[in-house]
């Protein structure tokens, strides 16, 4: 049960973000890196997104170096396919231009976005904006642990983002004595 937030994290010397929100970076020349997202669609109903795609485009002031497109590979997990690549930055190139594809008339959501060096390792966090417990750690595969917590706040259950799918590794139920 993927939710709708968004860590992107970027390793590189700038970032521009343009009006149409298009996102470009100036990234090292020589240099490996990786991409990963999750990205789902209307129809779940598939054994691969066919539209999701990430296209990366390394380019110079007039001219594009090396395009690079990564479709959706793996299971759908709950909803959610992952996207991942790994890709070189050509010599001469000094902007990156990430897309997000989409199609006319359906939605495609994109999440959980990492782009960084291929010889780097990340762990990301999500913490609920309101309470600042931690919800969700992503691991150096981008998959998630998942924290959830009772009304008091105390931690009830813990879940495993996996290929296989999903599943519950610990959960806890704790209970207090009532006054008579």
């Amino acid at each position: 049960m993927k939710k709708s937030f968004l860590i992107v994290c970027f390793f590189l010397q700038y970032l521009n973000v343009f009006a149409q929100n298009d996102i470009s970076l100036i990234p090292i020349p020589g240099k490996k890196y990786l991409i990963s997202c999750w990205a789902s669609e209307q129809n779940t109903d598939v054994v691969t997104f066919e539209n999701a795609k990430v296209i990366i485009k390394c380019r110079t002031a007039s001219a594009t170096l090396a395009t690079y497109v990564f479709d959706a590979t793996g299971k759908i997990i709950d909803g959610w396919q992952k996207i991942e690549g790994e890709f070189l930055i050509p010599i001469g190139s000094y902007v990156m231009d990430i897309e997000l594809n989409a199609v006319q008339g359906q939605m495609i959501h994109y999440d959980d976005m990492r782009l960084q060096p291929a010889d780097a390792s990340m762990k990301t966090y999500v913490y609920d904006p309101d309470t600042q417990r931690l919800m969700a750690e992503l691991d150096e595969n981008n998959y998630a642990t998942y924290y959830e917590y009772d009304n008091e706040g105390g931690l009830v259950r813990i879940k495993k983002e996996t290929e296989r799918g999903v599943f519950t590794i610990k959960e806890t139920r704790s209970s207090t004595k009532k006054d008579e």
